[in-house]
């Protein structure tokens, strides 16, 4: 018991609701509630031990692929042919940057502001040394690196958000499997 009189789950549940913080109704709800609570923006998921794109299939995991495929492979084919076109190879190190560091570093902070951060980064050396400093260059990379792995990532979630909606089956296998967590907002 605290000073109060209330228990540690008493006050963990006024701090949630204090803090706006989402509840669990993975084992209370059906997916018609889900739908409805998708549709008015009170429901939401997050799948457990995997990612999201494990609930899609078809169409949208191939326009997920193709959108992963545009920040990891696309700079395999892209920057080595710009790298002989300048005859500088040291625009390779351009490669790692816009596949792997870059989407790396954008993930682990997730937030629009530092996209944007690059953008005027970007422009303001692009004005000043123009576009063949390698510099603007490796800038550039980032920028395609980040855009295109916030792209996929979106898109992973959306389509498995669609997918959970349309398919009652997959929401109650998923559900079943321990797979998803359903939070809804207070």
């Amino acid at each position: 018991m605290s000073n109060d009189g209330k228990t540690i789950d008493e006050v963990m549940e006024e701090y949630n609701k204090l803090h706006n913080i989402p509840i669990d109704v993975t084992d209370s709800i059906t997916h018609e509630e889900f739908v409805a609570g998708v549709a008015n923006k009170t429901t939401g998921f997050k799948v457990v031990g995997r990612e999201p794109i494990t609930l899609v299939s078809g169409v949208r995991k191939s326009m997920f692929s193709f959108f992963a495929a545009l920040y990891l492979a696309a700079p395999l084919l892209i920057i080595p042919f710009w790298a002989y076109h300048e005859r500088n190879w040291w625009l390779l190190i351009g490669i790692p940057i816009a596949s792997f560091i870059a989407p790396q570093l954008f993930a682990l902070r997730q937030r629009f502001s530092s996209g944007a951060l690059l953008l005027v980064a970007c422009i303001v050396f692009w004005v000043i040394k123009g576009l063949h400093s390698d510099f603007t260059f490796f800038l550039l990379c980032s920028m395609w690196g980040c855009f295109f792995f916030q792209l996929a990532d979106s898109a992973q979630t959306r389509y498995a958000m669609e997918s959970l909606v349309e398919s009652p089956d997959l929401f109650n296998k998923a559900i079943a499997d321990k797979s998803i967590v359903i939070l809804r907002k207070r």
